[in-house]
């Protein structure tokens, strides 16, 4: 199981990248948004999920909202489109250095995961699904040349004691 970053496409959306300083008091305000209102949703109404990471290069801890499906009850897949950036979302860089991470969800549960970058009919069957319950997503795939990735996040599991 690994997560896989694509190169970067030579366009798409318009994505700012944000300072270092402005990023996390972002990150940070979308965090205590999706806690205080007990979840939340995308802007197409997808549930959203935060994910923590460990940065690639810093080695900080990192936050990012995303919208999610449940794939089975202990697997959800989150895709990494950036808005149809031509560029990958940071924290796709951050689980391919360490696909270990944890997702929290609006009730407050958190599950430590697996991540994989889905492929072959796995990946197939997961854009038909996309495209029936979060077209949202479909649509950035018009918008840039980058292939956009879906991961799979697994519950992880829980070693012996």
């Amino acid at each position: 199981m690994t997560v896989k970053v694509p190169p970067r496409g030579t366009h798409g959306v318009p994505f700012p990248k944000f300072p270092s300083p402005l990023a996390r008091l972002f990150s940070r305000l979308q965090a205590r948004g999706f806690r205080r209102s007990r979840g939340g949703h995308t802007q197409g109404g997808v549930d959203a999920i935060l994910l923590h990471t460990v940065g690639a290069r810093s080695g900080e801890p990192r936050t990012a909202l995303l919208g999610y499906i449940t794939e089975m009850p202990d697997s959800w897949l989150v895709i990494a489109s950036l808005a149809g950036a031509a560029r990958n979302p940071g924290w796709l860089h951050n689980l391919a250095h360490d696909p270990q991470a944890t997702i929290e969800f609006g009730d407050g549960r958190r599950v430590e995961v697996r991540a994989e970058t889905l492929e072959g009919a796995d990946l197939e069957a997961a854009w038909t699904r996309i495209a029936r319950e979060a077209p949202e997503y479909k649509k950035y795939e018009s918008k840039t040349d980058r292939p956009i990735p879906v991961i799979r996040l697994r519950k992880a599991a829980i070693p012996p004691r």
